[in-house]
């Protein structure tokens, strides 16, 4: 009987998955310590970096408003001089992106407060000071 070797499956990127956790970790906290944000604060599923991603699902995924580099997370609670809070996550490594660099300009220009955050105490710390504003 011959043995059938699986082939090497594609990696995610690590910097990616320890950014999703931290994202994970994250909104959970908020979930539960600042139950005020449950509906307003959400992620926006915009990743174009999917294994099963081709050409076809490229264009559909514009077709019904992809739009390179918004931000990870974004919360739709107004604040002081804010429309709202939009939270790009990194892990330490991490660096925005071109598109992601051109939507924070675009976004702090319409008046949100853009932030990019690396931890989940950066996360706690942005989001109690916001929600005191």
């Amino acid at each position: 009987m011959a043995i059938i070797e699986t082939p090497p499956q594609p990696q995610k990127r690590s910097h990616r998955s320890n950014e999703g956790k931290i994202q994970a970790d994250c909104y959970r906290w908020c979930y539960n310590e600042r139950p005020e944000t449950r509906k307003l604060l959400f992620h926006v599923a915009n990743e174009n970096d999917r294994a099963d991603s081709n050409a076809i699902q490229g264009a559909i995924r514009k077709s019904l408003g992809l739009v390179a580099g918004v931000a990870d997370l974004i919360l739709l609670m107004p604040r002081g001089e804010y429309h709202g809070l939009c939270i790009e996550m990194k892990d330490a490594h991490g660096t925005q992106k071109p598109a992601q660099k051109e939507w924070q300009v675009i976004v702090e220009n319409q008046g949100y407060l853009y932030r990019v955050i690396r931890s989940l105490e950066e996360f706690k710390e942005l989001i109690n000071w916001y929600l005191s504003l």
